[in-house]
């Protein structure tokens, strides 16, 4: 196919028009964390999900109790961020493959992505004043 430029200004080749525009291989990092952190989440949804099964029984100074042993203090802070990066990660794809508005796109990328980061430092710091009080 015969090269045609659109204008008599436009003396950009074809390679220059194409950057930044499509795939080259700027997702990759992306792709790679999602699948990392989906199999970080494997093991600690398992651990949360076997401590929540014997938290729902006890009360509120138990659950203080167990969060305040480090090593599970610090399992449950992994999760916490894994799993909080993780959603941002899939919420960003998501917005981006759907919402077609480039306004709204940007909109909802910010809130979401500031939601994601406040709710997951203030999970964080409970963890932090409970532990160090």
């Amino acid at each position: 196919m015969p090269y045609i430029q659109n204008s008599s200004k436009d003396i950009k080749t074809p390679l220059a028009r194409a950057r930044n525009h499509g795939s080259a291989k700027g997702g990759t990092h992306h792709w790679w964390m999602q699948r990392v952190t989906a199999i970080a989440l494997v093991p600690l949804t398992i651990f949360m999900l076997g401590c929540l099964s014997c938290l729902t029984t006890g009360n509120q100074m138990q659950l203080i109790e167990w969060i305040q042993n480090p090593f599970i203090a610090i399992l449950v802070s992994l999760f916490v961020i894994t799993s909080f990066y993780h959603a941002a990660l899939g919420m960003q794809v998501v917005i981006e493959d759907y919402i077609h508005c480039k306004a709204s796109k940007i909109t909802l990328l910010l809130a979401v992505h500031f939601s994601l980061i406040v709710t997951g430092f203030i999970c964080l710091f409970s963890i932090l004043k409970i532990n160090f009080g």
